[in-house]
């Protein structure tokens, strides 16, 4: 699975997260166990427990890369064994065949097998 968003950890488990307006922080988990942990059920696959801020050990977003063919692209999701590559610079995108699908941004589909996937985490004030 591809992490891209906001996430926060809690008891040394990364949590996707976001903010609520009285200043808490909703962890979401996509396992039946945390149940267990205080979770509550949202539907029959995502579980959902808010806590304090204060509780986290950290509140940080990630941004997936992907390296393919020696350059480094943005990725926007995958499935099926294929990850989305994007870019908005138009060379790149034209010596790798991308498509366009926006004004300013070309993606294409490839393999995973054919990328090296990194992210990068940046610390959420």
């Amino acid at each position: 699975m591809i992490r891209k968003g906001l996430y926060a950890t809690y008891y040394e488990r990364d949590y996707e997260c976001y903010e609520m307006e009285n200043g808490c922080i909703k962890l979401i988990s996509y396992d039946k166990d945390d149940v267990a942990n205080g979770f509550i059920s949202y539907n029959d696959t995502t579980f959902t427990k808010e806590i304090p801020r204060e509780a986290v050990e950290e509140v940080f977003f990630v941004a997936p890369y992907a390296t393919y063919q020696n350059e480094t692209f943005g990725v926007s999701g995958s499935s099926d064994g294929r990850v989305l590559l994007t870019t908005s610079e138009k060379e790149k995108a034209d010596r790798y065949d991308f498509q366009r699908t926006d004004k300013y941004l070309y993606e294409k589909h490839v393999l995973t097998k054919e990328v090296k996937l990194t992210e990068k985490k940046t610390p959420y004030l």
